[in-house]
């Protein structure tokens, strides 16, 4: 499967678009054995400033809030006052806002709004995003960063009757484990999903950020994250696919070692992969129609940690979601 700029260009102009409105770059100082994104989530960085003439100067791009986010989370005073008071209290209902059945903890709503997730801690959820199935307008599926289990993850929510009630969970990433080294090409997969190479950790993702969903014509989901460790270089980004009917209410699993669904993964302090958007072309006339398109940020650096470039590069899948192309740069030169 070979990537053709004039086939994605159309489909992912505006998703590239986005990709290149992210925060400030960050530039790692000096060299370091902590991780690229550990090192941006501590603040052991500065932003990366280049010269565009005329005495002008811009600050370019950098890893999006949500990963670095994830990278640093270890409960705010805040988060750590609601859960010790959960922990004094398990039996204060008024203190815990929680209800008999599936509504879980909706009472802690004061606005009359519908509760999407089902998690009853006091960890955070944000950096929500909502899909309606074209198939089935009352199918919504719903997307955010997640933290009620360990570090930060991507979770997803689903509701099949226009949004009166929903059912949640995490994707089937953390499995996963980081192998590059088995993402180039074979003979029965010509493409390659990973930038740098290399050897992998054989460790399975610590954290998951920037969630991003999307649904094709004939009503398949889509859910996609970036993946990472904190004290380790390994990053990359997958996609999961919701079997046509499902709805979203469950994305098919992705192995620990297989290159289904994996988009690129690389383990390598010259590479981080961040802030990932997708869209499926679902136009009914389109001899593209249900491809899957992905953009995300490629953040390069030197080998003694120094920022070079944050490109956007982009890849398709044909088959919905299962193989992924070889991730091409379509952003070009900043001028």
């Amino acid at each position: 499967m070979n990537l053709r700029r004039p086939v994605i260009k159309r489909a992912v102009a505006v998703v590239a678009a986005a990709g290149l409105m992210g925060g400030l770059v960050v530039t790692p100082v000096g060299v370091s054995a902590d991780s690229v994104v550990k090192q941006a989530a501590e603040g052991k960085t500065k932003p990366a400033v280049i010269d565009i003439g005329g005495g002008k100067t811009r600050t370019l791009q950098g890893i999006s809030p949500g990963t670095l986010a994830a990278a640093r989370f270890v409960g705010s005073p805040s988060d750590i006052r609601e859960e010790e008071a959960d922990a004094a209290n398990p039996q204060d209902v008024s203190q815990l806002a929680v209800s008999q059945g599936t509504l879980g903890c909706h009472a802690r709503n004061t606005d009359s709004n519908v509760r999407v997730n089902q998690d009853c801690t006091f960890r955070r959820q944000a950096e929500e995003i909502i899909k309606i199935n074209p198939t089935d307008s009352r199918n919504i599926i719903a997307g955010q960063n997640d933290s009620r289990i360990g570090y930060n993850k991507c979770g997803f929510d689903f509701s099949f009757d226009g949004g009166q009630h929903w059912g949640d969970g995490l994707p089937p990433f953390y499995q996963r484990e980081n192998h590059p080294e088995l993402d180039g090409p074979t003979a029965s997969n010509k493409n390659k999903n990973t930038i740098a190479g290399g050897a992998g950790t054989a460790h399975t993702y610590d954290a998951g950020s920037d969630p991003a969903e999307t649904f094709d014509s004939a009503g398949r989901a889509f859910f996609s994250c970036v993946v990472f460790d904190v004290n380790t270089n390994a990053s990359g980004v997958l996609v999961t696919q919701s079997p046509q009917g499902a709805g979203g209410s469950f994305y098919d699993n992705v192995s620990a070692r297989g290159r289904a669904f994996v988009v690129v993964e690389d383990n390598s302090g010259t590479v981080f992969h961040d802030k990932e958007f997708i869209a499926a072309d679902s136009f009914a006339g389109s001899p593209n129609r249900d491809n899957v398109y992905i953009t995300w940020t490629v953040f390069f650096f030197t080998a003694a940690g120094d920022f070079l470039s944050s490109p956007i590069y982009a890849s398709m899948s044909t088959d919905h979601a299962v193989t992924w192309s070889t991730p091409e740069e379509i952003s070009g030169a900043s001028t």
